[in-house]
């Protein structure tokens, strides 16, 4: 347990005992009809209630509680640093819920937070992208797909794809910058080296149409198990602008892409959680046969 006090605030995790108390919150902050009733029905399915309450932050004023959020931490396999806030609410009082997210992003060292706003209304979500937009968070809605890499299309006209290696570590940070039109700090870099696992240099890829040509585009994959069924992540691809007049060079990136990874791992999935501020990469996915599995409305704080 932790606490953080200014004048007559408390922010602490909270005991086992009170998790119906704080489950019934953040369910009314929903806009639940029964609060109380499901947040009692829930009680029962809580397989690890006492590491449940570990995880679970409220701030406290005069012993009366104002906010909570349930936090979970990500990135001890080398991954990128992760926190993701889970069922935030205040009871009335939104500087309560914006100090105890300061508290916990400021304890807490990251490189991406997220805060989901599936379980929420549209009142509700703008709200808190208004609250929260001062602590770096974004409004987003990202698009998740998977494809089966036993069920690779043809791959047509190829592209060569390079692998990374230490020695070209400016030219793949040049070409990202270039296709993307936008400028990659290091804090930057070293969180999309990891942003879906540990770096797996073998899976970050330069295109080129023959070797002895300048790159078009990249493809940066991570992978969290190796074998014939491993599974992959897309964490990012794009081609240079004076590609972009038509699809077809993306696609043929991709396409390159899928039967690399296919010949790795026959059996394996590739995954994607993409904004869909980027439709076109989307929709040349499920050209591609990518399946779409769900739109997730998210706010994210991203590396400055």
């Amino acid at each position: 347990m932790w606490r953080g006090v200014q004048s007559c605030l408390v922010i602490r995790d909270l005991a086992a005992d009170e998790l119906v108390w704080f489950m019934r919150q953040a369910l009314a902050y929903a806009g639940h009809a029964d609060p109380g009733g499901l947040a009692l029905r829930l009680q029962n399915r809580l397989r690890h209630p006492g590491h449940d309450a570990s995880t679970s932050y409220a701030l406290f004023q005069d012993g009366e509680g104002k906010a909570g959020v349930n936090l979970k931490v990500d990135g001890d396999g080398g991954g990128a640093s992760s926190l993701t806030f889970f069922s935030a609410w205040h009871d009335g009082s939104p500087s309560a819920l914006y100090e105890l997210l300061a508290n916990l992003l400021e304890r807490h060292p990251h490189e991406v937070a997220l805060v989901p706003l599936h379980l929420l209304g549209e009142e509700r979500c703008s709200e808190l992208a208004a609250l929260l937009a001062p602590l770096g968070f974004v409004r987003e809605r990202h698009v998740q797909l998977r494809f089966e890499l036993s069920e690779v299309p043809p791959l047509g006209t190829p592209l060569v794809l390079e692998a990374y290696r230490q020695e070209d570590e400016h030219a793949f940070r040049s070409v990202y910058q270039d296709a993307e039109q936008r400028r990659a700090d290091a804090a930057f870099w070293a969180y999309l080296k990891r942003k879906g696992g540990p770096f797996t240099p073998d899976h970050w890829f330069l295109a080129r149409e023959t070797l002895d040509q300048d790159p078009v585009g990249y493809a940066f994959c991570s992978r969290d198990r190796r074998g014939l069924d491993a599974r992959f992540t897309l964490d990012g691809a794009g081609v240079l602008p004076r590609f972009r007049d038509n699809s077809e060079m993306l696609r043929r990136l991709l396409l390159s892409l899928l039967h690399e990874l296919s010949g790795a791992s026959p059996l394996g999935t590739v995954h994607a959680d993409l904004p869909d501020t980027d439709p076109k990469l989307i929709d040349i996915l499920a050209s591609l046969g990518f399946e779409r599995l769900e739109r997730v409305p998210l706010l994210i704080k991203r590396p400055d």
